[in-house]
């Protein structure tokens, strides 16, 4: 218990947390910390690509990019880019791919919460058997246009809005109270931060999100996986 972090939200007393931390935790025996890992992944030099066959009506495409943990810098401005490229049907890549080019069927990025560098993950599903490599070769141009002529700043407030009603919305409710307030604890250092998140949103530029663009989303970087159908071979 002495590695936990415990979050209780709601209508309830110091004296009955205190009474449930005694009922359940108590008894567990402390123990020293972990030790900490200091084992750091060597720097990627070059674009890893793999390709997977199987019984599939659609090719699938997976793309990631090296990214900093959490508590970097660059977090905020990645989640927006994240948002602009694929939260949406007004998003890059959806009026491009699905809308304009119709390569693909779904497309879609994310990015996790974590302690360690990540990755910010772009997938799609082909619109049929042979527009896999007109839908990879899409998103690098989505994405070099980014880099290149950055975003404008209706497409920015767009997605500030559009975050800060998910972050309010979310600690509106009990369970999403709990949730935010845990998350920032482990993965930020500190629950408080949660109570800047709104402000570190709106600061973010649409020079910074041209920045990370650039920054992160290089050939080296990346590693590539496609995943297409071995019907008919």
């Amino acid at each position: 218990p002495n590695n936990c972090i415990v979050v209780m939200s709601g209508a309830i007393k110091t004296s009955d947390i205190k009474k449930l931390a005694e009922e359940y935790l108590e008894k567990i025996p402390s123990q020293p910390e972990p030790a900490k890992v200091h084992i750091t992944e060597p720097p990627q030099l070059g674009e890893r690509r793999i390709e997977v066959k199987r019984e599939v009506s659609s090719p699938y495409l997976a793309i990631g990019y090296h990214i900093p943990e959490t508590k970097h810098e660059d977090y905020y401005p990645l989640v927006l880019l994240s948002d602009i490229m694929s939260s949406g049907k007004s998003s890059r890549l959806y009026r491009e791919l699905v809308d304009k080019r119709q390569v693909a069927t779904m497309i879609a990025t994310s990015i996790d919460v974590n302690f360690d560098p990540s990755l910010f993950a772009i997938y799609g599903v082909a619109a049929g058997a042979g527009s896999e490599s007109a839908m990879e070769q899409a998103v690098y141009e989505v994405i070099d246009s980014i880099a290149k002529n950055g975003i404008t700043a209706e497409e920015l407030q767009k997605v500030k809005n559009a975050k800060l009603m998910e972050f309010y919305s979310q600690i509106e409710t009990i369970n999403g109270k709990s949730n935010n307030i845990g998350t920032y604890e482990v993965f930020f250092g500190d629950y408080k931060k949660m109570f800047e998140a709104p402000a570190e949103f709106n600061k973010v530029t649409a020079a910074d999100i041209q920045r990370v663009a650039g920054k992160y989303f290089k050939k080296s970087k990346r590693t590539v996986a496609l995943l297409k159908s071995d019907v008919g071979e």
